[in-house]
């Protein structure tokens, strides 16, 4: 699955990402000092190759953890709501 991260609504930049297998206990470092924009992509089969749930942790300059469960056909956006379209993909709007 391929996850693009286009901004970060708080915390302070740079960041460092990670990218953590379903159980929150395995990560991997994707990026660090990084600002966003740009958009950062991953790809999680690179990491985690055929599993449908990862952890993505984004840590900012100040030590203050952003930690969310994407699951695989899941869209997020920035009000927190769900919504099942007719396709029955969920979608998850921030």
């Amino acid at each position: 699955m391929i996850i693009e991260i286009t901004g970060v609504t708080s915390g302070q930049s740079p960041y460092d990402v990670y990218l953590c297998d379903i159980t929150n206990t395995s990560c991997f470092y994707v990026s660090g000092n990084t600002l966003i924009p740009p958009s950062v992509i991953i790809n999680t089969d690179d990491y985690f190759p055929y599993e449908n749930a990862v952890y993505l942790k984004i840590i900012d300059s100040s030590g203050c953890i952003f930690n969310d469960q994407i699951i695989c056909g899941q869209k997020i956006y920035q009000d927190a709501n769900y919504f099942i379209f007719m396709d029955g993909n969920n979608y998850l709007f921030q």
